[in-house]
């Protein structure tokens, strides 16, 4: 009679090794799947966070508008500038920089903007895909968007739409956060 072994066989340790490669693996992947899904939503929790404040900005500073012949009211697609009255009078403008995928806010003080000095510069969200403003007009009985705001008469807008798109996590289809901002001191203009 033989002597039984006090071992394991080469066939039971590479099963063990299969089994324990299988299990660390999927574990692996479950883990990456996880933190990848996290980064995704942090990415977009940035994104709208900085979409929170930028329009809280702009609905700020919009309310503030007035109609004024030094700085009038100016706005594009991707683009505003208005006078803001706030202890004093300022030139403010939003702009899309679109090779930065940022929206930047420039104040200027009336001697600042009456000089060409550039004023304050700053960023206030990155990582959009788009930035679009529309402007509100009188159709008849119908307000109307359009892309550009007409600085030829010394009035502000009665609302502007801002639009911001972005692509969370990468997807391919783009999200889209809107806002209408109402202006006090603004008038409802009739299409030309």
């Amino acid at each position: 009679m033989s002597k039984p072994r006090a071992g394991f066989t080469f066939i039971e340790l590479l099963v063990s090794m299969l089994i324990f490669s299988i299990v660390a693996l999927s574990i692996y992947l479950s883990f990456n799947v996880g933190i990848s899904a996290w980064r995704k939503g942090e990415e977009g929790y940035k994104i709208r966070q900085g979409a929170r404040y930028l329009f809280s900005s702009i609905s700020r500073e919009m309310r503030n508008a007035v109609a004024s012949k030094e700085i009038m009211f100016s706005g594009g697609a991707d683009g505003v500038s208005f006078c803001k009255a706030a202890n004093g009078l300022f030139k403010v403008s939003y702009e899309f920089n679109g090779s930065e995928n940022a929206v930047y806010k420039v104040v200027q003080t009336y001697k600042e903007n009456a000089s060409g000095e550039p004023g304050v510069r700053s960023r206030l969200v990155s990582g959009l895909s788009g930035f679009q403003l529309q402007y509100s007009y009188k159709n008849g009985e119908k307000i109307e968007w359009r892309d550009a705001w007409q600085e030829q008469e010394n009035i502000v807008p009665f609302a502007v739409k801002v639009s911001l798109t972005y692509n969370p996590g990468g997807e391919t289809q783009p999200a889209v956060i809107s806002q209408t901002v109402v202006i006090p001191t603004g008038v409802l203009k009739e299409e030309q």
